[in-house]
């Protein structure tokens, strides 16, 4: 074979990868209120980690315990936690109306 058979090959092959590559399904709707919602959940996170560290400690991890910690102790929460519980509560609500 010669180089320029070789080269023709070559490069057929990378723009046929490159093609596949291009060719992924478009993100649905509702993939976006979901990377939305992690989002939140995220900012939320970070927002009160001081909080749950200081009040909530040795709660388990168990779903709605961090949350109920949270409530028994919201006179004292940080103002950036509680502005994100309330996005985070926006976020929840909003997505159950959906």
């Amino acid at each position: 074979m010669n180089c320029k058979t070789v080269g023709f090959a070559l490069a057929l092959c990378v723009v046929s990868f490159a093609a596949v590559a291009q060719s992924t399904t478009p993100s649905k709707p509702e993939d976006t209120s979901s990377s939305a919602s992690s989002e939140a959940r995220e900012k939320y996170r970070a927002a009160c980690a001081g909080d749950i560290q200081k009040f909530c400690a040795n709660v388990e991890r168990a779903k709605g315990a961090m949350r109920s910690c949270l409530d028994a102790n919201a006179s004292q929460l940080s103002d950036t936690c509680k502005g994100a519980r309330a996005e985070r509560a926006a976020a929840r609500a909003a997505n159950t109306t959906k």
